[in-house]
């Protein structure tokens, strides 16, 4: 029986070799087929399959155009590209690329757009959670984030996170991040103020590191004027 350590090791090995596929099918100019993969990968053409139907059923990649070649006889090979998707952080880095203003003025528009979109994307609810730190941790969840730690100290929670779908654009427009973030956060609050108890006011910060961001939330019993 493979021991815990093992398994692990051998999960890693795969994500990477995985990893490289996907590398391989970013970089090819049209649909490229297992053995393609293979034959570039030194593997065998079965592992290329299953790394192929793993990402297929990601929705990272999807099938291409069937090809038999000329003259090719038998059942016309498969091939696969990379799906094409609509990556909300490219529309935010657009929407930061021209919004224009001072640095200030981006983060209170952006601000705005976080809440109308927390409405937008149905987080913004009612929702079972009657704790502050339960409520926003469930919230991150379905946004997509990774939770690093959560403490409460003299009435603060602080949420520190250690993924965000926003890294790239934190790097160079944070204030846009920082305000999209803060009005999302801040609406799903307010919409749960009676089930809390209270209102709270957010505090964003993200921090773009080597490709990650990481986000901290600090949770605070809110003053009258700081929440809608």
């Amino acid at each position: 029986m493979p021991r815990h350590g093992d398994r692990v090791e051998s999960d890693r090995a795969a994500g990477q070799q995985r990893q490289r596929v996907l590398d391989l099918l970013r970089a090819a100019d049209n649909p490229v087929d297992a053995r393609q993969i293979a034959d570039a990968l030194q593997i065998h053409v079965t592992t290329a399959r299953f790394h192929l139907s793993t990402l297929e059923g990601q929705g990272v990649i999807r099938r291409g155009g069937a090809a038999g070649g000329a003259g090719r006889v038998g059942r016309p090979r498969l091939t696969y590209e990379i799906a094409p998707r609509l990556d909300y952080a490219d529309i935010v880095a657009l929407f930061a690329a021209h919004l224009g203003g001072t640095p200030e003025e981006r983060e209170t528009r952006a601000l705005r757009i976080g809440a109308d979109l927390a409405h937008r994307v149905r987080v913004a609810r009612r929702r079972g959670e009657t704790s502050i730190a339960d409520l926003v941790v469930a919230t991150l969840g379905e946004l997509g984030f990774q939770v690093r730690s959560v403490l409460t100290s003299f009435g603060e929670v602080s949420v520190e996170i250690c993924t965000c779908p926003l890294a790239e654009v934190a790097v160079d427009s944070p204030e846009v991040v920082r305000g999209i973030q803060q009005g999302m956060i801040q609406e799903v609050i307010d919409v749960n103020a009676e089930a809390l108890g209270g209102r709270f006011a957010v505090s964003v910060r993200p921090d773009a590191r080597h490709g990650s961001c990481e986000v901290s939330l600090v949770l605070r019993p809110a003053t009258v004027g700081e929440s809608g």
